[in-house]
């Protein structure tokens, strides 16, 4: 007699339970297929995602030794490059701003407080306020110095 259309391959088993089969067999060829690419695109970036933060402390380190350096070379009494010194160690302030708001963006937390260097910035602010208008600057030099020297040695902290 006749056999039935899925006995017709002779295994015993329906046509569409072989077609599940392989199916089922490549969605987890695809699926295997997926995890090896995610990986092999995933563990880059995660390894650059951790250069990148090495570098923004390295980066804030640098602006950081920068601006105390700076701060050293400030007279205790009005020069007239005083200003000019004040401007750099503003950009550098501004620049480790910028940098812990990068990681910040990146990794949800900052580098260094913004409360912290706004502090800063409001000092050096006030330090050249004094400047222009001639009073003693001996004061605003020693507390932005020892301010930045704290924040040296909070930085030296980081990992």
């Amino acid at each position: 007699m006749y056999r039935r259309y899925s006995q017709a391959n002779g295994s015993g088993a329906s046509m569409t339970q072989i077609k599940r089969s392989r199916m089922k067999d490549l969605l987890i060829l695809l699926l295997a297929g997926l995890l090896i690419a995610s990986l092999a695109f995933g563990i880059p970036a995660i390894r650059k995602q951790g250069d990148n933060h090495a570098l923004y402390i390295q980066r804030i380190r640098t602006e950081c030794d920068e601006a105390i350096r700076l701060t050293s070379t400030l007279s205790r009494n009005a020069a007239a490059d005083s200003a000019s010194i004040l401007a750099r160690i503003r950009s550098n302030l501004y620049a480790i701003r910028m940098i812990s708001s990068l990681n910040a963006t990146q990794e949800g937390r900052f580098l260094v407080e913004e409360d912290r260097v706004l502090t800063l910035q409001n000092t050096v602010d006030r330090y050249l306020t004094y400047l222009t208008t001639g009073m003693d600057t001996g004061e605003y030099q020693t507390n932005l110095q020892n301010a930045l020297e704290e924040l040296r040695e909070t930085l030296q902290d980081l990992n």
